[in-house]
């Protein structure tokens, strides 16, 4: 089914959008038939040839993701100039059984930006 559900299309073209819930039911954000079109027509390498050689990157990403697939964050590595990627084994979209060890993930950059520096590149 994906991130949007069943039928998708067919409901956003019928209601003029669709409420995106999480595996636990809470309302996560709303898809609209622009919004959709928007995101779909982005060029992903323009929009990261984009970003700041200075600006630092991370992308943390799941080798079980069944909803972003791992050659999309394969994609950021090639186009983002000061990239970090982070590949979590065994890890789902939502990290579910890989909580600690994305924490630990982010938080290590984090203090490795802090400790480099705001200009340095990684």
């Amino acid at each position: 089914e994906g991130r949007l559900g069943r039928d998708f299309l067919k409901r956003i073209k019928r209601d003029g959008y669709i409420d995106v819930y999480s595996r636990k039911g809470n309302f996560q954000y709303r898809v609209s038939e622009e919004s959709l079109m928007d995101r779909l027509s982005t060029d992903m390498r323009a929009a990261c040839r984009l970003i700041d050689e200075n600006c630092r990157v991370l992308t943390v990403h799941g080798s079980k993701d069944q909803i972003v697939p791992v050659t999309d964050a394969l994609e950021f590595e090639k186009n983002i100039t000061n990239h970090r990627l982070r590949i979590i084994e065994g890890a789902d979209h939502e990290f579910t059984l890989h909580q600690a060890e994305l924490a630990t993930v982010i938080l290590d950059f984090i203090r490795e930006c802090r400790d480099r520096g705001m200009t340095s590149r990684l």
